[in-house]
């Protein structure tokens, strides 16, 4: 049986990184351990505030721009630069309408930069301080306000979406991972690698990380991840591009011996 690359990404982006995989010969497995669902609220609209008020919107997930498009009219913001983390973001937020995207990479980090030279153009053009929207998940791995302020640049962290765990392994995960047919796994979060850890223990198959290589996005992720894994590998920038070409050459030189 083959031995499969394990995603566990929330959808679509698994299924995405998966076919992605298969393009350059890796066996892969979707198995998403967390789930998007919006903030309730009972007018984002209007805790969205007044778009005059900012100088721009940031974006660093797909479910963000998911959440404020679905609970309020994004036509006052559209003309917005929209301060985005990666490619899969982009798309969403270009279908969302927003005209002036600019993206970053490596995560929230990856952004710092592209939206301090932006606002430092604009501010040389019309002298202000800048303040930026920032749609975020609940809880967040990395704090976009912070980091901003040390280049003076005011950021309203709004939350508008939290991921949910999975309770359980997806069967066809269970049943690969009892076979040992699972040889790696890419995680791209701390939150993500440790319910996948706790998922596998509960259901008795804690033991099977011994076979497992990791792929970590970051020391941080790897450290979350714990003990037990056959080999750690830690990608020195945490881009999905970086991750899943570590996965292809791990494949290539120990799956096809």
């Amino acid at each position: 049986m083959a031995k499969f690359t394990l995603i566990i990404r929330p959808q679509p982006d698994a299924d995405r990184d998966v076919g992605w995989l298969n393009r350059y010969g890796v066996p892969a497995l979707a198995g998403p351990v967390m789930i998007g669902a919006p903030v309730s609220s009972p007018s984002l609209a209007h805790d969205l505030g007044n778009p005059a008020d900012f100088a721009g919107i940031i974006f660093t997930s797909r479910h963000a721009v998911d959440a404020v498009a679905k609970a309020t009219d994004a036509t006052p913001w559209i003309s917005k630069p929209a301060f985005v983390v990666g490619s899969a973001t982009a798309t969403a937020a270009k279908q969302a309408r927003f005209k002036n995207i600019i993206i970053g990479s490596g995560g929230g980090a990856g952004l710092v930069e592209p939206i301090r030279q932006a606002l430092a153009d604009t501010s040389r053009a019309k002298p202000q301080k800048a303040n930026l929207l920032w749609p975020s998940a609940l809880e967040i791995s990395f704090d976009m306000t912070a980091a901003m302020r040390r280049h003076d640049i005011a950021v309203q962290r709004l939350p508008v979406y939290q991921m949910m765990a999975n309770a359980d392994l997806a069967p066809p995960v269970c049943a690969a991972l009892a076979k040992n047919c699972i040889a790696a796994v890419v995680a791209m979060s701390p939150r993500s690698i440790q319910i996948l850890r706790e998922n596998m223990d509960t259901a008795g198959l804690g033991s099977a990380r011994n076979k497992i290589d990791l792929i970590a996005g970051s020391a941080a992720i790897a450290a979350a991840a714990g003990d037990g894994w056959n080999h750690v590998y830690e990608a020195h920038h945490p881009r999905r591009s970086r991750l899943l070409a570590i996965a292809v050459l791990r494949h290539r030189r120990f799956d096809l011996v």
